[in-house]
């Protein structure tokens, strides 16, 4: 009956863990540039995100995200909606695609488009393990740029990731059965 009991408190203990708010802070350094064909280990691309793993599954989804800002544009914000959810016709923001597995994996695709009101117009996004783009059009011409992500890319994020949610409550429960069971051997020699 003890070992049930604590094994319900360390699942729920585990639960609410995952359901707090928290706020990672990520850097990927070293992208080849796609026009010279040289990788730049000094580039890098930094973000940072705030969200709950709600549903207790490991993984942090696009729609239990808060906040993500990516290389300083800011695509959601509980304080001014993010450019996703601007109103203005000369700027346009989109986040197709986020997950960040609370083992280390982040994934996700952002773009913005603009333009003024005399024939100048931007772009840009990022696609995690492909490429980041900026390109800009002006009257008659046009520029893009284009960083690749290699096997040379070093990611890190804070927190550090964590072990995955459904093992931690295992292996927790499991030196807590280990434990009483050489208490009662402890007792009955």
């Amino acid at each position: 009956m003890l070992q049930r009991m604590l094994c319900a408190a360390l699942l729920a203990a585990s639960a609410c863990a995952q359901a707090q708010e928290t706020t990672w802070n990520f850097t990927y350094q070293g992208f080849l540039d796609a026009e010279t064909g040289v990788f730049d280990a000094a580039r890098t691309l930094t973000g940072t995100f705030s969200g709950t793993d709600g549903n207790a599954d490991g993984i942090v989804a696009l729609d239990e995200v808060t906040v993500l800002t990516v290389d300083g544009r800011n695509y959601l914000s509980p304080f001014d909606g993010g450019c996703v959810a601007s109103e203005s016709p000369y700027l346009r923001c989109s986040v197709s695609r986020f997950s960040y597995a609370r083992t280390g994996e982040l994934v996700f695709n952002v773009g913005y488009g603009g333009h003024d009101e005399f024939f100048t117009s931007w772009y840009g996004g990022v696609r995690t393990g492909d490429r980041i783009t900026f390109g800009r059009q002006t009257g008659m011409e046009s520029s893009e740029t284009n960083y690749l992500w290699t096997e040379r890319t070093a990611f890190s994020i804070t927190p550090a990731p964590v072990p995955e949610p459904a093992m931690l409550p295992m292996a927790l429960a499991g030196l807590a059965v280990v434990g009483l069971a050489r208490r009662r051997a402890k007792v009955s020699v």
